[in-house]
């Protein structure tokens, strides 16, 4: 038996002035320190707190994590990072082996982390950023210094944001508390070449799987040592062809600084000074693409691309986020040759909180070079430097050149479609039972909405008939009830069949719901054809409505679907089981739309969600995470 191992180095970094203040404060943990660490302890900074070796054992989930020294500035912090002053579980991580697919590289895990001074009120953390570390193979135009992932190499999927902080090549002051050095226990190590690394962000009130942007503001985003227990879940592609071993560092930045004494023993947020947080932009965030580039092939492509972005700075008041920001680089290995300062051009639209302000930001004559893998970089920089912000002199410490800032990396969603033309729609839908079955029915208005789209009025012959058709031909539901979607097709006067054909086939049909899943998890049998795409196209180009309905991941295999909407010309790929998955879900996150006329709760069980990297697609209906069931995509008429 071969076992397959996921091996992950990991950089435990921040927290650092926690560990160095013990030498002078009351609720001391180790013994003094020297006249240099007393100093450091007592201004606030991000800070480096140690290293672990963690193998993941991706067959049976078995996890073995070792501490390593990491900050070689004393005996004490070794201390710290060792039992029993610190036991392994001050930082875990479970593999998700149901929502990943190891042989391709895609990893889904839960990384927990816990305080490494519970109950010690006087420690807490603020802006506490988990970060993955891997290969820099995108380097930056405006600041080559700069490098990250490319879009097909070792990506994190779904990042909160981008950060300098750590990174093995520029924060080499070894032997000192702004650096690090692998100690004895090593292993081997694996070099990140990156300089800017995507993190996730761990703060009191944030689920594992919740968009970090729906955390009050108000709450500092704090890491309590009281009850301070977090976890979050990062989904990382990685280089398929290094299977079985992939391996990346992983390091911990926190901000912190001493509190007002008045407010001991508890020492509750509002303890801590503004300082506490970073410095740097908390927030660098796209809100959505109003108009974007599209590529049809190496000579049809072109476009503008207008974004609304929401910048959040900790030290802004009353939305005056531009007093704290020095540039606002954006630029792009394809989409555009030069990098562009839009700090004084881009529009203010408003403020929704006195720490942030939302701004639109235009740039004409794009030059994608695909419908995928189109990366555009957002630094934030601030009128500072990542010069340690410590008393006395700072010559014997190596930091980055350049501003301290925030970044994001992005993705932007082309289409295929040229600004011109009318276009036909089918639509997506999350699960059968959200579709079929009575139970979601009976309590919320999912079957209002199978009505209003079934008895849209399209131009084209197809419109004319009134039978509904759900297509099992290629999978096997296991006769699941269908008297939910029966009811409502009675109530509009059309006939209802369930079919056995192994081909598509339209005929007599003005609904035809094309079932994905599989009870088995078996991918479609027959595989879909080209000529059944063209046969989709027909219909839908002709008055037809059609649907594809997939499920949670227990029920779905998406094999030979990514060349189905390749053939339909469709960006749109299976996103997995919705959260949470496998389970009774209820949504009002739903799209005003006269479709959506009448529906305000949408009941969704046992279901999967959608992805499309199109801005044309409509989410009619949306989780309460904002994972996309039911959706509306366009396709050109010809």
């Amino acid at each position: 038996m071969v076992l397959r191992y996921l091996s992950t180095y990991l950089i435990v970094c921040g927290f650092a002035l926690i560990v160095l203040a013990c030498g002078n404060s009351e609720e001391a943990l180790s013994p003094s320190t020297t006249d240099r660490t007393n100093n450091i302890a007592a201004t606030p900074q991000h800070n480096l707190w140690g290293m672990y070796d963690v193998a993941i054992n991706a067959q049976t989930g078995e996890i073995e994590s070792v501490p390593i020294r990491t900050a070689d500035f004393n005996a004490n912090v070794v201390r710290f990072l060792q039992p029993p002053l610190a036991p392994f579980q001050l930082m875990s991580i479970k593999l998700n082996q149901l929502e990943s697919d190891l042989p391709a590289g895609r990893i889904n895990m839960e990384i927990t982390l816990r305080h490494p001074f519970p109950g010690n009120t006087v420690f807490r953390g603020f802006d506490v950023h988990g970060i993955v570390m891997a290969d820099g193979l995108v380097e930056s135009k405006y600041n080559p210094e700069l490098k990250w992932n490319s879009p097909d190499g070792t990506r994190m999927i779904n990042p909160d944001g981008f950060t300098r902080w750590w990174n093995q090549v520029e924060f080499t002051s070894y032997g000192k508390i702004f650096g690090y050095t692998e100690g004895h226990l090593a292993k081997p190590g694996y070099i990140s070449t990156s300089t800017l690394n995507p993190y996730k962000l761990f703060a009191f009130g944030l689920d594992s799987t919740q968009p970090y942007y729906q955390l009050p503001v108000d709450q500092r985003w704090t890491f309590p040592a009281v009850d301070g227990v977090f976890s979050r879940t990062y989904i990382m592609q990685f280089d398929a062809s290094q299977f079985p071993i992939y391996k990346f560092k992983y390091a911990i930045d926190a901000c912190w600084a001493p509190p007002d004494q008045a407010y001991k023993p508890t020492f509750p947020v509002q303890a801590f000074p503004p300082d506490a947080n970073a410095r740097e932009p908390y927030m660098v965030r796209i809100l959505e693409f109003e108009e974007i580039p599209y590529y049809v092939d190496e000579w049809v492509s072109g476009g503008n691309m207008t974004f609304l972005m929401n910048i959040g700075v900790w030290q802004a008041t009353g939305g005056n986020v531009l007093d704290h920001i020095a540039h606002v680089w954006l630029e792009s290995p394809t989409l555009f040759e030069a990098p562009i300062d839009v700090r004084d051009t881009m529009e203010f639209v408003e403020s929704p909180h006195p720490t942030q302000a939302t701004f639109r930001v235009s740039l004409e004559k794009m030059s994608p070079s695909g419908l995928f893998g189109q990366q555009l970089l957002i630094s934030v920089e601030t009128p500072y430097t990542y010069e340690p912000n410590i008393q006395g002199d700072t010559s014997g410490w190596i930091w980055p050149e350049g501003a301290l800032s925030a970044h994001f990396v992005a993705t932007v969603p082309i289409t295929n479609l040229t600004p011109e033309g009318d276009y036909a729609y089918c639509y997506f839908l999350p699960d059968w039972c959200a579709t079929m079955r009575t139970q979601c029915s009976n309590d919320a208005d999912n079957q209002v909405l199978m009505a209003n789209m079934m008895s849209q009025n399209i131009e084209g012959y197809y419109n004319d008939y009134t039978h509904v058709q759900v297509w099992e031909g290629k999978v096997n539901t296991q006769g699941q009830n269908s008297a939910s979607l029966q009811a409502t097709c009675q109530a509009l006067g059309y006939s209802f069949q369930r079919t056995q054909n192994q081909y598509f086939d339209a005929t007599g049909s003005r609904v035809v719901i094309a079932i994905l899943f599989n009870t088995n998890k078996l991918p479609p049998t027959p595989p879909f054809t080209y000529e059944e795409s063209q046969a989709m196209q027909e219909f839908i180009q002709n008055g037809g409505l059609l649907f594809f309905m997939c499920e949670a991941s227990f029920y779905f295999n998406e094999e030979g679907l990514a060349q189905l909407f390749e053939w339909l010309g469709m960006l749109m790929q299976y996103g997995g089981g919705a959260t949470p998955e496998m389970s009774d879900g209820y949504t009002s996150n739903i799209t005003w739309h006269w479709l959506t006329e009448d529906v305000n709760l949408y009941h969704y069980y046992t279901c999967g969600q959608w992805i499309t990297q199109d801005p044309h697609v409509l989410t009619l209906v949306a989780t309460e995470y904002d994972e996309k069931l039911i959706l509306m995509y366009p396709l050109p008429l010809e």
